[in-house]
């Protein structure tokens, strides 16, 4: 039966993180790679190994390959329901994991980071995992392919920006990309997709093995390595066939499902963008930050957690209702998203936008006074110079 096969993937995966996770920390001490507080944005008390995620990886494929194998002792009536992720999709997920931990012992570049997340987006879309263009005036033509590549990247790279972004406290990637998994899964499941189970079942093993060791209070982090490897498999998935016939709730429900590293992202950039920072400016501002400032780092996680569970269970509600009822519930589930950050004080209250915008008033008002003082005194000084410039006296 399939779910035998997907039971043991998910126990191997499982087995094989707890294994490999030690293993990794091991080695990471005794070569020094690791991850030292800073006193600022890094305020963890101790030295921490930062390439966990490579033993994310190593135990993803090891479950996969399980499931593989226990494919071919099917019959083929049953092992057709399970199918192993696209080649193509597989290497740019190996690719971005070593480019991950590269960055993790060099810090390389942003432009040497997005540029390789491109490579591996093209190989995504290569392979399958491409945002379907609506069907209307660009018909199935070459505008059309284009739209869709484009559209393909700023979801595949802004994801694998976005579970880059939230992890940076202990335990909280692992649980929310692991919440967003068993989300997609149930989406794709009720659409009659069961195919790619086998990833599901792979990833989410590796990853409960690895909080085994990543839980407040962390013992290993995952790195670049593994909230990029993440990030592009989490998008790929989301990514394959469709969870609604209407086709910009086709688009949504997916988003809704991994709504906590998409809310977050969008939000930092709004930020960055009001306080004229970079757009890579690193920040303490996010919303575990947020919590933690509130909570114990465990209860912020949980709290996340549950947060995430919430959105998984609106978009499985979405995906069974027409599109005026998804509309409905995506509007009042906004509405329940919006109360919950303004309660954690991430987003201000109505209260506080008009306080905001009135002090920006203000303060604009302040500035022009200023520049028009600025401008009048030289004026002002010209008049005075010829008011009281002293007349020459005769001649001698």
């Amino acid at each position: 039966m399939p779910v035998i096969a997907l039971a043991a993937g998910f126990l191997v995966s499982l087995l094989a993180a707890l294994l490999f996770v030690p293993a990794v920390r091991r080695i990471a001490e005794r070569v020094g790679w690791i991850d030292a507080p800073d006193g600022d944005r890094k305020v963890h008390d101790r030295a921490v190994p930062n390439v966990g995620g490579i033993a994310i990886v190593a135990a993803a494929c090891v479950g996969i390959a399980v499931m593989t194998l226990a494919r071919l002792e099917l019959p083929r009536s049953i092992s057709g329901i399970l199918t192993v992720p696209d080649k193509l999709v597989v290497l740019g997920a190996l690719v971005i994991a070593l480019v991950g931990f590269w960055d993790d012992l060099k810090e390389i570049s942003h432009r040497t980071k997005f540029a390789a997340q491109l490579i591996v987006t093209a190989l995504a879309f290569l392979g399958g995992a491409r945002v379907m263009v609506f069907d209307g005036p660009l018909g199935d033509g070459a505008l059309a392919l284009a739209v869709s590549a484009v559209l393909t990247v700023v979801w595949m790279v802004g994801m694998m920006n976005a579970v880059n972004l939230i992890d940076g406290m202990d335990g909280l990637a692992a649980g929310v990309v692991t919440v967003a998994f068993l989300g997609l899964a149930g989406v794709h499941a009720l659409g009659g997709d069961l195919g790619a189970l086998v990833l599901v079942a792979a990833v989410c093993g590796a990853l409960i093995g690895f909080l085994r060791y990543n839980f407040a209070p962390a013992s290993i982090f995952m790195g670049d390595s593994g909230s990029l490897f993440l990030g592009y498999v989490l998008a790929a998935y989301a990514l394959r066939g469709t969870s609604h016939p209407h086709p910009v709730l086709a688009l949504v429900i997916p988003a809704v499902v991994m709504g906590i590293p998409v809310l977050d992202t969008g939000v930092s950039i709004l930020r960055r963008k009001m306080t004229g920072k970079p757009l890579f400016f690193p920040d303490r501002d996010h919303i575990h930050h947020r919590l933690q400032a509130q909570m114990s780092t465990r209860r912020a996680a949980v709290t996340l957690y549950l947060f995430g569970a919430f959105l998984a269970l609106g978009a499985l509600a979405m995906t069974q209702m027409d599109w005026k009822g998804a509309s409905l519930t995506f509007l009042g589930g906004t509405a329940v998203v919006y109360a919950f950050l303004c309660y954690v004080h991430y987003l201000p209250t109505p209260s506080g936008i008009a306080q905001f915008l009135g002090r920006r008033r203000r303060l604009q008002r302040l500035m022009d006074d200023r520049s028009e003082l600025r401008n009048e005194a030289p004026r002002a000084g010209r008049i005075a110079h010829e008011r009281f410039e002293p007349v020459a006296g005769p001649e001698r």
